[in-house]
């Protein structure tokens, strides 16, 4: 058990390695492996794995007997049917928790995709918070559209990042590239939880500032003596 556990570790390490990350200004460098963070814990919010709060060997102990490291990885973040809410404290060997809270919010989403409330297709991004904590944060799927747990709908990854108000721009996820798949398998990428809000104003507000006090000190400097000093120009 405890060979086939360190066999997971040293695949699942591989694996996270291998997935890719956006441009720098989408992802952190260097890249955080978040499936091996993800392997090595037992407090993963959200966990819909079984073995949330045991003891991290024992979990993945439990875990290396029923998977190896790509069914895991593809247990974890495939797109799957929401059903019914049930209590998960006994979970155990290979099970995976379904369930999905639909609030009014995420049911009225559904609806105005186009969907149906009562056929959901649930998905997870695996989220590192800017405090090390980590979260399976469950989206949903309609029609071509994910929402989250709020009812907000994005056309895809970019319009998620964008308009989001769960996640910041110092959270980091490993999700599917393409949220709105509702079957199969889906290229994994890391990315920031929040697109950052773009650096070139401040740089050309900050660049327009320093030609302005510049011209106004060679203006200074060339003035004959009794002629009155430029003054700056009022603000609009």
């Amino acid at each position: 058990m405890r060979n086939a556990s360190r066999l997971l570790t040293a695949v699942l390490l591989a694996i996270g390695l291998a997935v890719p990350a956006c441009g720098s200004a989408d992802a952190p460098d260097p890249k955080p492996n978040l499936l091996a963070e993800y392997w090595d814990s037992a407090a993963v919010k959200n966990d819909r794995m079984p073995g949330y709060g045991a003891a991290p060997e024992d979990r993945k102990a439990n875990l290396a007997a029923y998977y190896s490291a790509e069914e895991l990885v593809s247990r974890l973040m495939s797109p799957f049917p929401c059903t019914a809410r049930r209590d998960t404290g006994s979970r155990g060997g290979n099970s995976f928790d379904t369930s999905c809270d639909l609030g009014d919010a995420v049911r009225d989403a559904v609806r105005t995709a186009g969907g149906d409330p009562g056929a959901v297709v649930g998905r997870v991004a695996l989220v590192k918070h800017p405090n090390g904590a980590l979260e399976l944060l469950t989206l949903f799927v309609a029609k071509g559209k994910v929402i989250d747990g709020n009812g907000g709908t994005y056309a895809g990854l970019d319009e998620f990042r964008a308009g989001n108000d769960i996640l910041s721009s110092g959270d980091v996820m490993l999700v599917p590239r393409d949220l709105t798949k509702e079957t199969g398998e889906s290229e994994l990428i890391t990315v920031y939880g929040h697109t950052r809000p773009p650096v070139w104003p401040w740089l050309l507000g900050g660049a327009g500032a320093l030609v302005l006090v510049a011209a106004l000190l060679l203006i200074r400097r060339a003035r004959r003596p009794g002629e009155p000093e430029p003054q700056p120009p009022a603000a609009p």
